[in-house]
């Protein structure tokens, strides 16, 4: 926690830098070259470093042993391996970074990352390859743990909605991430001995890397979305107070986006010479995930209509994940068609479209998990008022931060530059003020949740009321999560019938 909370500083100071950079037309705070490193570390720091090892390795290593009643994880010693090999790649590239940093920008395209940079891209290559192996080892233990770790009495069919979204989310991994490690080592190949695989220069072609890195990087995508689906879910049953509308729908869905990720990749290649069967067949793909997702939205909107619905942070930081999904629904849905997403993908709508992913629906259920399990994890509440305020900024932050971008691309302003005609000017200030909202709200919940561990009231097992495993331990769970074995006494979601 401690680790990818340094790291999502890092990655958040430098995204404040870039916004301020363009507050005003004029390259008027850094040059052009300095912009491209900054950026190509906010993206890499953002991506590798914090938000999937956080949706993995934080809220997975944690959550998965106590829902399904487990000790611990099924390789004890192979978790702390990956933990090792995660450090020791992650500290070595912000030192890469701190030393000059690269500037391809995060998808490390050829030829600028193999010919036409003087960057050390090779070594910032290899320990991206180190962080990622050591998520690939994690997602093997998550499935391994669900399959062979399961308290007797808990089956398949009564596995809580987050621990089959950690299965489902594993498995993506594993698929996508050896096309990111293949795409990596041809990258390295070529910068090494020029053998004209990936380069242009040499005879190689660039779209081979392209395709490889989207297999892999959309993948990544849906690693950080699968698990805020399932905590999303856990948060909605706990506080409306019954079990989800179409509970078997959202394990379906999930399992069908993990599919169609599959088929989907190339929408992010329309702009290149990708034949026109192929731009369909992606095209048809893309459209089609909004099928799954707009599944899952109506169940958790029939979850709120009939239940409690007690209004608390986690809550309120569910909604923010909930508005900030139907936004990129909306917004994806433009670019999933070969004719607006070859002009919209390198614009800022497309970098606008992206952040409401990773930061309104992936940062934000973090956040929404963080204050869901914190009771459990320290024994100790915080302060529900700082915490209610703290996502209403959010939210604000993230629709003031990112959706004037939406505009800018529609009018045409580039991504990754620093200069800009003065007529975007103001809607880049409006982003940057969105930003600085954005930054407060993830500052207040590192000042009253470390403070909470000093005055916050102790509180018992179970305080939202909740159903599930991890709430029969105690509050924070013993070494081994339970005394004795976990004991199924009901399913993940009975709560009682509510009168109306």
């Amino acid at each position: 926690m401690l680790t990818i909370s340094l790291f999502a500083a890092i990655g958040g100071a430098a995204a404040m830098l870039l916004r301020w950079e363009l507050l005003t037309p004029e390259a008027d705070l850094m040059f052009a070259d300095i912009f491209n490193r900054l950026f190509t570390g906010h993206g890499t720091t953002m991506v590798y470093l914090f938000l999937i090892p956080a949706m993995l390795g934080v809220l997975g290593n944690f959550l998965i042993p106590l829902m399904i009643g487990a000790r611990n994880m099924a390789f004890p010693r192979l978790n702390l391996i990956t933990w090792y090999i995660f450090v020791v790649g992650a500290m070595s590239t912000i030192l890469v970074a701190a030393n000059g940093g690269v500037d391809t920008g995060w998808t490390f395209y050829t030829p600028y990352s193999t010919t036409f940079t003087v960057t050390d891209v090779s070594t910032t290559i290899l320990l991206t390859v180190i962080s990622m192996l050591a998520m690939i080892l994690l997602a093997i233990n998550i499935v391994f743990t669900i399959h062979r770790q399961r308290v007797k009495g808990l089956t398949w069919s009564r596995l809580p909605i987050l621990v089959w979204a950690y299965y489902v989310t594993s498995i993506v991994m594993i698929v996508g991430a050896p096309f990111g490690f293949i795409a990596t080592v041809l990258q390295a190949l070529e910068r090494a001995a020029q053998v004209g695989i990936v380069d242009p220069t040499y005879g190689g072609n660039p779209l081979l890397y392209e395709q490889l890195f989207w297999l892999f990087a959309h993948s990544a995508v849906y690693i950080m979305i699968l698990p805020a689906i399932g905590i999303v879910s856990e948060i909605i049953a706990a506080f409306t107070k019954k079990r989800l509308f179409g509970h078997k729908g959202i394990v379906y869905a999930m399992f069908a986006l993990a599919v169609l990720m599959l088929f989907s990749w190339g929408s992010h290649l329309f702009a290149s010479d990708q034949s026109v069967f192929a731009n369909l067949m992606f095209s048809t793909a893309s459209f089609l995930t909004a099928v799954p997702l707009a599944v899952i939205l109506l169940s958790w909107a029939a979850s709120l209509k009939h239940g409690e619905n007690i209004i608390s942070a986690p809550m309120l930081f569910a909604l923010v994940v909930i508005l900030s999904l139907l936004k990129s629904i909306i917004s994806g849905l433009v670019l999933s068609s070969p004719v607006t997403g070859s002009y919209l993908s390198g614009t800022q709508y497309g970098t606008a479209h992206f952040h409401f992913l990773v930061v309104g629906v992936a940062t934000a259920s973090f956040l929404a998990a963080v204050h869901f399990w914190w009771p459990k994890a320290t024994g100790r509440m915080y302060s529900q008022k700082w915490a209610k305020i703290t996502a209403l900024t959010v939210l604000v932050g993230v629709f003031m931060a990112f959706a004037p971008g939406c505009l800018l691309g529609l009018a045409g302003m580039r991504a990754r530059i620093n200069a800009y005609p003065v007529e975007f000017q103001f809607l880049n200030q409006v982003a940057l003020m969105g930003a600085l909202i954005l930054g407060l709200g993830f500052t207040l919940p590192v000042l009253y949740l470390l403070g909470s561990l000093f005055v916050g009231e102790k509180v018992g097992p179970n305080p939202w009321r909740a159903k599930g495993l991890e709430w029969q331990t105690l509050s924070p769970p013993h070494e081994r999560n339970f005394h004795g074995r976990a004991i199924i006494v009901e399913e993940a979601y009975a709560y009682p019938p509510q009168t109306s």
